[in-house]
């Protein structure tokens, strides 16, 4: 019954082992599947996150992408709160939700105030009695222009306004329905582009950039704006628009997740996003901007999965602090020699008091030996006491070690010894 017994035993314990091996090394990983709110469908973040989908796909059997189309950025915030995605795509100018964390700056978006060159519009502040298109209702994008017009006390009510989605106010703009249009868009987005081009192809007008010239001080109120820049020729080039540098107001896009998103997956998709950003810049230029996030973005912390990739050069506690290590292990060595230097000084010190009354024991055992009366002999013997009396309070007071001790002990009792046997022999002969 034992062999049998004894075969199963092993047989389990090989299999347990085979399993746990199989779990750690063998097993493919599971790939996890992360959503991500990602805004329209024609708008810029939702075209990079399907590019990065794709370069998920080509490199890496850890993570995929599931892109979902929204509103935009406000409707990407609500349901990453929800729970209906892991990640969203949203402005910088966000309010920090401590339900989110930051994964990688995505792209800077910038305001664009369009308008007719036969407007009157130079300045913001000219827009009253203008036919104004602006992005929807409860948008981030629409909140923005009205901070826009705050800054520069711009009548709400003096403002002849009308909230559309960016292709339709486009639209409006190519008829002649409106006499401005506010959007904030990256200076590469499609439609506007696209609108750019056919009003020029279709002769409908020549248009102008609206400076928001007075976009640092609006920073000021608002940190999380930036200002930014059109450049000439940013968007035609003959002849060039805007015609010259023009200064504007921007935000920057984010991409988020929730705390509760697998670390893993985060540190997967964050590194595929840094080491592969040039597969992805062939396909679109967007993604030439993709850098890491600071914590001053939005004021959110940064997922651990994320932080964990963009910390991978940091050098390490012992390395950052080898130098004063170092020093620390020298000078503790330095005190330990000394302390060990100091100890046997002392213990020496204290085996030669422990010699010196040796030696005046035996130069009493030597006069004992050489007495001829009593009297010299109780001389000795009183002198024999005095040094035994000596010797324990130096114990006491460790100017003698214990083993000096003990050899001074056996002297002693000696010595006291040799007194006696003289003092006999001088009865024995008187």
């Amino acid at each position: 019954m034992r062999k049998p017994l004894t075969f199963i035993a092993v047989a389990a314990i090989l299999a347990a082992m085979g399993f746990v091996a199989w779990q750690a090394f063998i097993r493919p990983p599971e790939t996890v599947i992360l959503r991500v709110a990602a805004g329209e469908r024609t708008g810029d973040a939702y075209r990079l996150m399907s590019e990065i989908s794709e370069v998920l796909e080509r490199h890496t059997d850890l993570v995929r992408l599931k892109v979902l189309q929204t509103e935009g950025p406000s409707q990407n915030l609500t349901l990453v709160n929800a729970g209906q995605a892991e990640l969203a795509a949203i402005q910088s100018d966000a309010p920090a939700i401590v339900s989110t964390q930051l994964v990688a700056r995505l792209f800077p978006d910038a305001f664009l105030l369009i308008t007719w060159s036969d407007s009157g519009v130079l300045t913001p502040a000219d827009l009253e009695g203008k036919r104004v298109a602006l992005p929807p209702h409860g948008t981030s994008e629409q909140r923005l222009f009205w901070a826009v017009a705050d800054h520069y006390d711009l009548n709400p009510f003096s403002i002849r306004w009308f909230a559309l989605p960016g292709d339709k106010a486009l639209e409006k703009m190519t008829d002649h329905e409106a006499d401005a249009v506010f959007l904030v868009r990256s200076l590469r987005d499609p439609a506007v582009l696209r609108f750019f081009e056919d009003v020029k192809l279709r002769k409908r007008g020549r248009l102008r950039l609206v400076a928001i010239d007075q976009a640092d001080a609006m920073t000021l109120k608002r940190p999380f704006l930036k200002t930014a820049t059109l450049v000439k020729g940013a968007f035609d080039g003959e002849p060039p628009l805007p015609p010259t540098n023009i200064t504007t107001a921007g935000v920057d896009l984010l991409l988020v997740a929730t705390p509760d998103s697998d670390e893993e997956a985060i540190h997967e998709l964050t590194r595929v996003l840094m080491e592969h950003r040039l597969d992805l810049a062939v396909r679109t230029p967007l993604a030439a901007s993709i850098t890491a996030p600071g914590r001053a973005d939005s004021g959110l912390p940064i997922h651990p999965g994320a932080e964990r990739y963009y910390l991978r050069d940091e050098p390490s506690f012992l390395q950052e602090n080898a130098e004063p290590m170092a020093l620390m292990v020298t000078l503790a060595a330095m005190l330990i020699s000394g302390g060990m230097a100091l100890r046997a000084r002392l213990m020496a010190d204290r085996k030669n008091n422990a010699d010196k009354y040796n030696h005046d024991l035996l130069a009493l055992a030597a006069r004992a030996r050489e007495a001829t009366g009593k009297g010299e002999l109780a001389a000795c013997k009183s002198e024999l006491t005095a040094i035994l009396e000596k010797c324990v309070i130096d114990l006491d007071t460790d100017e003698v070690t214990e083993a000096g001790f003990q050899s001074f002990s056996l002297l002693w009792e000696a010595v006291r010894t040799v007194i006696d046997d003289r003092a006999r022999d001088i009865s024995a002969t008187s």
